[in-house]
């Protein structure tokens, strides 16, 4: 239980629509350095939310959910939400990048505002869910992600053409070519650039020495107080309270 898993999102979801989803419980799953401070948020906001440890995924208790919630835009192809789905329960989750994966499936439902995460949630507490096609439940599996993997990675196209070249040049040592995977000159002139501003922005002396203000590279929980900001670990909130 982090920030940066969604919390944030979750709890502007439901306080900015609290009266359209009166009524609505969830049982929130989860421990982590963040447990205290988003248990103590949503106490103060007065929202019906019930906070349960963490547990295995395949835990028994889990398998009677209908619906499972999943505002998190930091996990790509999250296990979770995967497992939820070849389960067999509705998944509501955000229209964003890291989900197209999921939304080939008739039981994902995603949204794009926070009027659609209330009409979603609707929907899905409505509605009983899609039984799985075999092909879909293919698609879940490991044997499916490793093959997906394969294809992506061009491994078949890269062993074939070495092959290729074999059968061309014998077993002439003189014959062997320069390797696809050798980085071009602007590849390597990006990552010195790269490696030269990450040495500059993380080295507080050179900081300094180009003019920086001293103890300026990180904020600390500290600043968060005196500046009413969000905990440090909490990145990019989707939604502002």
């Amino acid at each position: 239980m982090v920030w940066t898993k969604g919390y944030k999102e979750l709890i502007d979801l439901l306080v900015k629509h609290k009266n359209e989803l009166e009524g609505f419980r969830l049982d929130v799953y989860g421990n982590g350095e963040d447990s205290h401070e988003v248990k103590s948020t949503a106490k103060k906001l007065d929202l019906n939310l019930n906070f349960l440890k963490g547990r295995d995924h395949a835990d028994d208790s889990l398998h009677g959910y209908k619906v499972f919630i999943n505002p998190s835009v930091s996990d790509v192809l999250c296990t979770a939400t995967a497992e939820a789905l070849a389960m067999g329960k509705f998944v509501v989750c955000a229209d964003h990048p890291s989900n197209d994966f999921f939304r080939a499936f008739p039981n994902c439902l995603t949204y794009k505002t926070s009027e659609d995460f209330v009409a979603r949630v609707k929907e899905a507490t409505a509605d009983e869910p899609q039984p799985l096609t075999p092909q879909q439940r293919y698609n879940l599996s490991w044997e499916a992600a490793t093959q997906r993997f394969m294809d992506y990675s061009e491994l078949d196209r890269v062993l074939s053409n070495n092959n290729d070249k074999s059968r061309e040049g014998g077993n002439n040592i003189k014959d062997i070519k320069k390797s696809i995977s050798v980085p071009s000159l602007s590849d390597l002139v990006d990552g010195g650039l790269a490696f030269a501003h990450y040495c500059f922005t993380g080295n507080e002396i050179l900081r300094l020495s180009t003019g920086a203000i001293p103890g300026t590279r990180c904020y600390n929980k500290q600043h968060c107080m005196d500046l009413h900001l969000l905990p440090p670990q909490v990145q990019n909130p989707v939604y502002g309270w």
